[in-house]
């Protein structure tokens, strides 16, 4: 009777110590596999994040400034007309600013009744264009096939009549000038034209 019970006993232990190791074995895999999952979403997160900070920093330190906007008011003849017949916008980097393509900035001229996106001037790119030309360009490193800006340059773009058609810009008229980059905040300017041109040939209107 006492063997029995003894034997017993001992299959019940056997049975507990079998579920208890099935347990510990489950959870350790249960842990495996979380510790898996975290890794893989702790990597994915921190490229994520790195990514995220590039993309800001260049948002931040991408910036034009406009420095001038004058009227040009010949049609290169040296005749002086009317209205103004082609847009010369002086700009620069900002302080910290990387390089600038100007191939990737578009500019807006919009009026009341049209709007034209004018892309750089490039063989073969259509009408709706605008050219550039060094001002200041101590490093020589502004080409009009590689036109970009670096810290300390001074571009002037131009805006011709033509580009902008059927848009005129005589005296009293309000338009907006934009310039969008592939990067960073655009830059956004209204501007109307003065009451009166006078005998200038080049008219200032920003600032």
């Amino acid at each position: 009777m006492k063997a029995n019970q003894k034997f017993l006993m001992d299959n019940e232990r056997g049975d507990i110590g079998v579920g208890t190791l099935i347990i510990f074995i489950a959870m350790v895999l249960v842990a495996a596999v979380a510790a898996t999952v975290l890794i893989y979403t702790t990597g994915a997160l921190q490229q994520k994040a790195t990514k995220t900070s590039k993309e800001a920093t260049q948002q931040i330190s991408s910036n034009i400034i406009v420095d001038k906007v004058l009227g040009n008011r010949t049609d290169g003849v040296g005749a002086v007309n009317d209205s103004i017949q082609s847009l010369l916008v002086r700009i620069k980097p900002d302080v910290g600013t990387t390089s600038i393509d100007l191939r990737q900035v578009i500019v807006t001229i919009m009026d009341k009744d049209y709007r034209f996106d004018l892309k750089y001037y490039t063989v073969g790119n259509g009408t709706s264009v605008y050219s550039a030309n060094a001002v200041r360009d101590e490093d020589v490193s502004f080409t009009a096939s590689a036109p970009v800006l670096n810290s300390g340059d001074l571009v002037e773009l131009v805006v011709n009549s033509s580009s902008i058609s059927p848009i005129t810009l005589p005296t009293r008229k309000t338009f907006w000038l934009s310039l969008n980059q592939e990067l960073g905040q655009a830059v956004n300017l209204e501007i109307t034209t003065p009451n009166s041109f006078g005998v200038y040939k080049f008219v200032p209107l920003y600032p």
